[in-house]
This record gives C-alpha cells, structure tokens and sequence, in this order.
C-alpha cells in the first residue's frame, strides 16, 4: 500500500474527499448513496462517458443503467465484497470501462465509489489505495445514513397521519409536506406492497427499489407488519396509470422469487384531503389480490377489481352471513359428492374464462365435447341458465362468497 496514500487525512467535504481521489487515481471519480444518489463527483477530465453525464446531470444514477447491473450481476457482487471490482464496457448504455467499489459497514452498504478507468491503466498499488479510499469514506456515510434514517422516520410518520385523516385539511397537509421539502403543486396518490413476512432484509430490498425507481417520484416510504406504503407523484401529469403500473412492476420484478408480494395502486389525487381514500383502495387491492390471486393476478386499481368490489362492501356491511347459499350451488355440490363428480369445478371454471369454451377446456384438461356434456348437465341439475349474464354474473360473486368467504 502507498504510505503516501492521501487518504491519511480529515476531509472537511465530500466534494474535497472526491477530489483527493481523483488526484491520486488521475481518473474521473463519482460518489454515490446506497440507492445510487449522486453525493460528490469530481471535475471532468479528459475521459468521460455518457452514464456519468447523465448521472450528473439527474443527480442519480439513470434507471437503465441500475437495472443493467443487476441483470449483469454488478450490484450484487459489489454488495457482498470490500474489494474494487473491475466492470467491462457496456456501449448500449453509454458505459465505458470502470472501476467501482462499495462502502460498507459490516453487511450495510452506505454507498459506492465508481472511477472511469478508460485505457484500463490502473495498478494494483491504485486499487489498494482506492479500497483505503472507500474505508476513509465510512465514517461520513455513516452519519448521512443516520440522518437519512431519522429524515425517513420522521416523514414515515406523516405519511400515517396524513393516510389516517390525522394530518388535516388539504392546506394543512399542503403546508406539513412543504416543511419537507415536497412541493404541492402535482398529484399525489398512495401505493400499497403486502407480503406474509415483511421482515428488515425485504424491507431494505423494497426501499431500494422504490428509492431508484425513476418511473414515478417516489416521495416517502413507511413500512408496518405485513404492508409497505409509499407515497408516489406522476413525473407527467396525466399518466399516472401507466407510470405507477411501471413503478409497481419494477418493484415486483426486483423482488420476485423472496416470496409472494401483492400491490395495490390507489387513485392520484389534487384534493390532499382524499389521500386517505387513495390509501383505502391501494391497501383494499393488495389485500383482495392476497386472498384470490389467480382471479386478480392483472388487477393494479379500485376500480379494476369488478365484482370483488363487491365482496368488500358485504363484508363491511356485516349481513355477508344472513346471505343464503345459492341453491343451484347446493344441487351442484349434493350431485358432485354423491356422484363423485366436478360440476362446481366445471362451472367455475367456465365462469372464470368468461364462457369460453376452448379456455375453459384447456383449464379443465377436457375435450371440448366433455365440456359441453358437463354444461350441458350443469344446466339440469341446476336450472341456471348459462346464456344469461345476470345469472352468470350472480353465480360467479356466489361461488367467490361460497368458496372463500363464507
């Protein structure tokens, strides 16, 4: 290692600490957070490359690049190491040659530093003194990452207060998050995450993805038991629906295969005094996205869910019991359990594919002859008549209520 290393020293600034670097690896040097935030950059030399401008430029590391290094293993193996890592181009996303290494306490990583290595001309003795570099930078993320906590935490806080109705009128919230620094002149709306086990490792995993999503602006995030919330505003006005159904699946995406998750995407909204009406549908989609998740798997908002809608409101209303069971129900499942049949299962499965024949057989792993005979019986036994939409839309919300409710 250089005993002249120049890291053997105080820093009064990031910005300082950055310049250091750069001098002593004469190669441009960037300093980003956990969640690829720009902190400090040095001044450009000669070499660059487009991801660097465009990260100094938004101040944050560009979504198409994070998502690459996930895709290319990147991220994960610099979150599991204290070494620098060497990464080759990547043309297509406007990355040349680099040299990155994380900043790390214990297993927490607080942040990363990236050099622009263009001819690739750094030596060992340069990578001893860059892995010194990110160990001298500990000490200050760790104190932007407790203030970055405490921030969280206090904003987590009114986040539930607003989402409750405790926050105020519309003006009074207007004011609460100007105080944070969000501006009030956009829509907001409340996104909802469940999960069986919500625990501390899932709750990082979710903050980070939320946190470099740039698909909606993610202004404050809060977790409680089995949910997570964020309160999100549309980058374009206008196209709420398409970003936040981008946000939500980039989420699920980067979470996908730790356990099942169902979100819940509530209404954007000018009136901050709806808020918590927003709260109630996202929260309402995740949790009936829960308890049906085949019938609901494409279902992001309120008003997607259809006749679900409706099992939510019997349920409020606490008359769901005094509801009878269907009758042509009862027949069915009197014939299936003395005939040793699955009429029920034919018809809800008919009803599911919405009366088309070729899907429900293929569901059903039947000749469509075999499905005509079971409607056909259905029918019989029953005496619902399957070419009306009324009796089909009833006994579809019957066989929900039957099934998973009652």
């Amino acid at each position: 290692m250089n005993t002249d290393s120049p890291f053997h020293r105080n820093f009064d600034s990031l910005e300082e600490f950055v310049d250091a670097v750069s001098d002593r690896l004469q190669c441009p040097v960037t300093l980003e957070d956990a969640n690829h935030h720009l902190l400090a950059y040095s001044s450009h030399h000669d070499s660059t490359d487009e991801a660097r401008i465009s990260t100094i430029i938004s101040r944050r590391v560009p979504e198409k690049v994070i998502n690459r290094f996930w895709k290319e293993g990147i991220i994960p193996k610099l979150n599991q190491t204290d070494e620098p890592l060497v990464i080759k181009p990547i043309e297509d996303i406007g990355l040349g040659n680099r040299v990155a290494i994380s900043i790390r306490r214990k297993e927490e990583v607080l942040g990363y530093i990236w050099v622009i290595d263009l001819e690739g001309s750094l030596t060992e003795e340069d990578l001893e003194d860059l892995t010194l570099a990110a160990s001298k930078a500990k000490n200050q993320l760790q104190q932007l990452n407790r203030l970055r906590k405490n921030k969280e935490k206090n904003h987590g806080e009114l986040l539930w207060q607003i989402v409750t109705g405790e926050a105020g009128t519309h003006k009074e919230i207007q004011a609460q998050l100007r105080e944070i620094g969000i501006t009030t002149d956009r829509s907001l709306a409340v996104v909802s995450f469940r999960t069986q086990h919500l625990d501390d490792s899932l709750r990082k995993k979710l903050a980070y993805a939320a946190q470099t999503s740039q698909k909606v602006e993610m202004l404050i995030q809060t977790f409680d038991h089995d949910t997570s919330l964020f309160l999100v505003s549309p980058r374009k006005e206008g196209d709420y629906e398409r970003e936040v159904l981008e946000f939500s699946r980039t989420l699920q995406r980067r979470i996908q295969g730790d356990l099942d998750i169902w979100s819940g995407c509530g209404s954007a909204v000018t009136d901050y005094g709806s808020l918590p009406a927003s709260y109630e549908e996202a929260v309402k989609v995740a949790e009936l996205k829960q308890r049906f998740p085949d019938e609901l798997k494409e279902v992001h908002f309120f008003h997607e869910l259809g006749v679900f809608r409706y099992i939510d409101l019997l349920e409020r209303s606490g008359k769901l019991q005094e509801l009878h069971e269907n009758p042509a129900i009862t027949k069915l499942k009197n014939y299936d359990r003395e005939q040793n049949s699955s009429l029920l299962e034919t018809l809800e499965a008919f009803l599911y594919k919405d009366g088309n024949m070729n899907e429900t057989a293929k569901l059903l792993h039947c000749h469509v002859n075999t499905l005509n005979y079971r409607l056909k019986r259905i029918q019989e036994i029953s005496g619902v008549k399957l070419k009306d939409p009324v009796q089909k839309l009833g006994l579809y919300l019957d066989l929900k209520l039957s099934k998973h409710v009652r």
